[in-house]
């Protein structure tokens, strides 16, 4: 039997998306466009195909990918510097477990807005993240987990929350990398930890090795961190930002 799908009472005649709406199965990337693609898009059409293939989506190929995104900046005429968000949704039966058939790439552009505030203040979230979550390793589209915590955050008072895990080791926040730095070391907490491997990280890993800082990556825990002669939070979108803060509540 055909299922039948209603919104406010009225039949929905495009199904295709509703595993994405349903089950949040879908991946995204995030990143600014400035008058070109970015230098790593690569490395984001890498990590959209990795989150893919854990959630058994069809992949896109990075030619199609590069295609969607230029043809709906094309379409934006108010400025050259981009918000650019790629949503990869998946098609098919919606009874969870079945693999979907098909995928579609939704491309949001937006003019890019600086971020209003140069420094933030972080606060512990008020639940933990297991090390083991596959989710915590990709961009996906079931974001509640990051909503809930950066909404806490908002209400009491801080910018954005600091994940810990099932360990009480630092993770990363709602949505940026964490990283610290202690005379010449570096700091940042290992994937194995339970984060997202960032891209604009690596090129921070990379680029602070260039400058003679010692990288550390590894398992720590809150006190490292406010031990910290200079602790910064960083994306592919907003690049880095100084944490002034973090408070524990």
């Amino acid at each position: 039997m055909e299922y039948i799908v209603t919104v406010n009472g009225k039949k929905l005649i495009d199904t295709r998306f509703l595993r994405s709406v349903m089950y949040g199965e879908g991946v995204f990337e995030t990143f600014r466009y400035r008058g070109k693609l970015p230098k790593h898009i690569d490395q984001h059409y890498k990590r959209l195909t990795k989150g893919a293939e854990l959630l058994k989506i069809p992949k896109i190929t990075r030619e199609d990918y590069i295609f969607y995104i230029e043809e709906t900046v094309k379409k934006c005429k108010e400025s050259d510097d981009l918000y650019v968000k790629t949503v990869l949704l998946s098609e098919g039966n919606i009874y969870f477990p079945v693999v979907p058939y098909k995928s579609h790439l939704l491309v949001i552009v937006k003019p890019y807005k600086e971020p209003e505030k140069k420094e933030i203040s972080l606060t512990v979230a008020p639940f933990r993240v297991h090390s083991s979550d596959p989710m915590l390793r990709i961009k996906s589209t079931s974001y509640s987990r990051n909503i809930i915590a950066k909404r806490y955050a908002l209400e009491k008072g801080c910018d954005d929350v600091l994940f810990l895990n099932e360990n009480g080791e630092v993770t990363e926040t709602s949505s940026a990398n964490i990283f610290w730095i202690k005379g010449r070391f570096l700091y940042t907490p290992s994937v194995d930890c339970g984060l997202l491997p960032g891209v604009t990280r690596n090129v921070i890993l990379k680029k602070a090795k260039d400058e003679g800082f010692a990288v550390v990556e590894g398992r720590f825990y809150l006190e490292d961190v406010r031990k910290a002669d200079f602790i910064f939070v960083a994306n592919a979108l907003n690049g880095i930002i100084r944490v002034s803060k973090i408070e524990i509540l």
